[in-house]
């Protein structure tokens, strides 16, 4: 039976877990355990009810899991309508601690792409279109694959008309260093002598810069005009970036290059070790994050960590072969350091209103004078030689569902916009009449004015929803016409690299391309050939991928990232099999890696703790990786220009950990 208490003038319903369906999953004193990958509970209810539940867009679906094991774990809570819509939050958990999980049933609606940290709980993506509350059928939650069974216990699942406390059991994870403490590997640091040995051992080794390159790292053996600033060049047989003094290059990256590391400590200090003073070095001056790197750093090296942290990353990265400083790297850095680097803008341009998610009301003329102070943002850089361009913005949120329709999302949102007072006039410039439309569309409206009111495409035509996917096309065009054109205002000596789309989720993204230099997305696979292709099916520019990665489990972290494989020799093969076809490639200008150091184990800003870094938290590099990167990036202009053929070698993949 249900039981239904005040706590705190929470009111609490909890759900008889014995009603449950289950898939391989065990019920047993009334938890769950999934023993295995593929798990799953599911509650199917009626319209309006969960069982016996009344429930709203303000109440809480609230579980308390347990991870076991050595890893974090992935976990999907998906939520189904009776149409077969559906919507998914997959996130992460820290293993070992018993986690308050709650999931606020207004997020339904899709408009949040990344749910907040709670205590215990790592990053929540959301995935899937968004689904009407109110035609709820059921729910279920469930594991993914992993590279090892899952042990998964969840108790005391209930409904909660407000946000629950997450009680948290002390319990010390990570050690003084910020390393995981319950667990050995090799290359472990021993302590803070240990620490301070490693690092002065590093700073006395000869790291000669990698040989044929010039001071902007492009390959000496193969020359074009020079123009002082970077620029694109065709010789008839492929795609080049081309230095300023006229050299060809390969955009060899390297992602947030700074020190990074913070961990989100909100509500879970009670899993470190001891933490200094939140006035001390290594905490943010609002002490919610902490940064056990920048804290080794200051260790070891005192005062002036940052500058001896600096100039080692400089000859670091020269000797490793990387040429480009990529996105969310530290600008203090980059002046200091005067190598390549690539710009991305904070803030893209915005109006009062919004159609979905961060998409702006972009026909309004107010998202034109969002985009002006904008664009001023570049204007110190402008006549900088070592930018070779600006990434407008990177993976806009909207562009999280395949093939939005932003055109049915806008008819949808009550409100007056600007865009929808365009699209009207579109559709009564095409139709002529009102009722031309309705029988175009399966529709009855009453004349074009009453299509300011918000209304859904159920039961229209397919005519309906395929001209207002026609108008998601003016809509992304438009988002991306405006702030270009208030770029190159400010600045027209350096590449538009273009909005670094999380993945290309719809034919319309294509929209607005002729006014980059350089189409860019990120792309987390263990081969990019068939991303570039598909891109290239649908925009003929040449392109650059800002993001890829790949983690193993083997050096003290417990969540691969978007790419797993066994060890982290295994990630060197994995990274030159990869850039091998990305510049082998004649569109291809070059690719970015994500990223220099391993996140907090305790997890990032967002909740993120993967082990996907050259450095880990000591600033130790991770050698064998390191050796195959060095082998890769000494190939790239033999690749590139065809002399060597790509290496057919495959990394051993493995299930990914990452949310």
């Amino acid at each position: 039976m249900n039981n239904s208490q005040e706590k705190s003038n929470e009111k609490i319903t909890y759900i008889d877990i014995n009603k449950l369906t289950q898939d391989n999953v065990t019920l047993k004193d009334s938890s769950y355990y999934f023993n295995g990958s593929f798990g799953s509970i599911n509650c199917s209810f009626s319209k309006g009810t969960l069982f016996d539940v009344e429930f709203s867009a303000d109440d809480w679906l609230v579980m308390d899991m347990t991870i076991g094991g050595c890893f974090s774990a992935a976990i999907n809570w998906s939520f189904f309508e009776d149409t077969g819509k559906s919507i998914n939050f997959r996130m992460g958990l820290l293993p070992n601690i018993k986690t308050r999980v709650a999931i606020p049933l207004k997020v339904l609606d899709g408009q949040s792409v990344f749910l907040p940290r709670t205590p215990g709980k790592l990053k929540t993506v959301t995935q899937g279109s968004p689904i009407d509350i109110d035609r709820l059928s059921r729910f279920s939650v469930s594991v993914p694959n992993a590279p090892s069974p899952i042990n998964l216990k969840i108790s005391d699942i209930f409904i909660s008309d407000s946000e629950p406390e997450y009680p948290l059991e002390p319990i010390t994870l990570v050690d003084e260093l910020g390393q995981k403490c319950f667990s050995d590997w090799p290359g472990k640091t021993k302590g803070i002598n240990a620490l301070i040995e490693n690092a002065n051992a590093e700073l006395s080794a000869d790291l000669p810069p990698m040989e044929g390159r010039s001071k902007y790292g492009g390959y000496t053996g193969i020359n074009f005009n020079a123009t002082g600033f970077f620029r694109v060049e065709n010789d008839g047989r492929r795609y080049w970036l081309v230095d300023p003094d006229g050299n060809a290059f390969i955009s060899v990256g390297l992602d947030c290059v700074s020190i990074d590391g913070y961990a989100n400590l909100e509500g879970i200090e009670c899993l470190t070790s001891s933490l200094p003073p939140k006035n001390e070095i290594g905490w943010t001056s609002d002490g919610r994050f902490f940064s056990w790197h920048k804290r080794n750093l200051y260790t070891v090296y005192g005062e002036d960590w940052f500058n001896i942290w600096a100039d080692k990353t400089k000859k670091r990265l020269e000797h490793w072969g990387f040429n480009t400083i990529g996105a969310w790297s530290d600008y203090d850095y980059i002046d200091r350091a005067k190598q390549p680097y690539v710009y991305i803008f904070n803030n893209y341009p915005k109006t009062k209103k919004r159609i979905f998610r961060d998409f702006p009301d972009v026909f309004d003329s107010s998202y034109a004078e969002s985009a002006v102070k904008w664009a001023e943002q570049i204007r110190p850089r402008k006549d900088d030689p070592y930018m070779i361009g600006f990434f407008m913005q990177n993976e806009p949120a909207f562009a999280f569902v395949n093939n939005i329709n932003l055109g049915e999302m806008l008819m949808a949102n009550p409100g007056d916009f600007a865009s929808k007072k365009v699209f009207i006039k579109k559709l009564s410039e095409k139709y002529d009449t009102i009722d031309n439309l309705n029988s175009a569309w399966g529709a009855s409206f009453a004349n074009f004015d009453s299509l300011h009111n918000a209304f859904k495409t159920e039961g229209m035509s397919e005519t309906a929803r395929r001209d207002m996917f026609d108008f998601t096309y003016d809509l992304i065009h438009q988002y991306i016409k405006i702030p270009a054109e208030a770029l190159k205002q400010v600045d027209f000596n350096h590449l538009n690299l273009g909005l670094r789309w999380a993945w290309l989720s719809s034919p319309a993204l294509a929209a607005g391309s002729e006014f980059f230099d350089v189409y860019s997305f990120n792309c987390y696979s263990m081969d990019p050939t068939e991303a570039i292709e598909n891109t290239l099916k649908i925009i003929k520019k040449p392109l650059i991928i800002g993001e890829f990665h790949f983690g193993a489990l083997d050096r003290g972290m417990d969540a691969t990232g978007l790419r797993g494989v066994t060890s982290q020799e295994q990630r060197g093969v994995a990274y030159r099999y990869y850039m091998h076809r990305a510049v082998a490639h004649p569109y291809c200008l070059g690719a970015h890696y994500f990223t220099l150091n391993d996140q907090a184990y305790l997890g990032r800003f967002d909740g993120e703790n993967y082990q996907i870094g050259l450095v880990d938290v000591c600033d130790r590099p991770y050698d064998e990786f390191i050796e195959g990167i060095i082998q890769t990036n000494q190939e790239i202009y033999d690749i590139a220009s065809g002399k060597i053929p790509c290496t057919e070698e495959k990394a051993k993949e493995i299930e990914a950990i990452c949310f």
